[in-house]
């Protein structure tokens, strides 16, 4: 019997209420993310998705409950751990070069390292000869690479992408979510990445499983084992039958009542 994947990241019973209690962002997460697995998460907005993730990166504290990244507790940002943003993040008065390597000049890497980097991962997401570009000489999607660069230039173990794609026209976002999965799928750079994600489309392409949380106060309500494997195929995955059956499947639990418990299944 194959052994299953050791778990990158560990909820358990994580809490997290603000106001003193009078808004509850999300209640009991119970939540195991594998090594090296694409897990994407869908919910209702307010349900405490993105705070999910900021407790991960060790931004916000939670209000119960632990949260354990690589079999330790999280008491505030791990190293292993970069985040990605929907609005870019970018510093306007930086170049491009700049912007990418801010990460690492804040851990104090050399300028070799700086150099050798960014650089690599600036010709991967097609940005070499923008370096010395500035933000606003940029388009949307070559903005949002920027970010990504400048997160996977740190070589973190564990990728939290926070709807990176969600402000970006439809045709830059589908190029970029082939992309994404295009890096991830190279031996040398696979990570382990939890995806927040209004599109059931988009998690359903991108993800090993698929989370879905219930509306605030949010809780787990099923984890949906894709079967699509990997290396994987875009244009084979949307027009593959089972993608539609999943996409219904998926919006049916975001619009029903929630169950006493998550499960996992595999839709076939």
């Amino acid at each position: 019997m194959e052994t299953p994947p050791a778990a990158a990241i560990r909820a358990r019973n994580a809490s997290k209420l603000f106001l003193d209690g009078a808004v509850v962002a999300f209640r009991q997460l119970d939540l195991e993310v594998r090594t090296q697995e694409i897990l994407c998460i869908v919910g209702p907005s307010g349900c405490g998705k993105t705070t999910f993730l900021r407790c991960i990166a060790g931004l916000i504290d939670l209000s119960a409950g632990d949260i354990l990244v690589a079999g330790k507790a999280v008491s505030g940002p791990p190293d292993s751990v970069a985040m990605v943003f929907q609005h870019f993040g970018l510093l306007p008065w930086k170049t491009v070069y700049q912007n990418a390597a801010f990460g690492l000049a804040m851990a104090g890497a050399s300028r070799e390292t700086i150099r050798d980097r960014v650089g690599h991962y600036l010709d991967l997401a097609g940005l070499s000869g923008f370096e010395q570009h500035y933000p606003y000489q940029l388009s949307g999607g070559m903005q949002q690479r920027v970010g990504l660069v400048r997160a996977l230039a740190i070589n973190p173990a564990i990728l939290l992408m926070d709807e990176p794609f969600a402000a970006l026209d439809a045709q830059t976002r589908e190029i970029l979510q082939n992309e994404l999965l295009e890096l991830m799928e190279r031996p040398d750079e696979r990570k382990t990445m939890v995806f927040i994600t209004h599109s059931i489309d988009e998690a359903i392409l991108l993800g090993d499983r698929v989370a879905v949380m219930t509306a605030r106060p949010g809780r787990l309500k099923e984890v949906i084992e894709m079967p699509f494997g990997r290396p994987r195929d875009p244009e084979a995955v949307r027009s593959d039958p089972r993608f539609a059956e999943l996409r219904a499947h998926i919006w049916h639990q975001l619009h029903t009542a929630p169950k006493r418990a998550a499960k996992t299944r595999e839709v076939a």
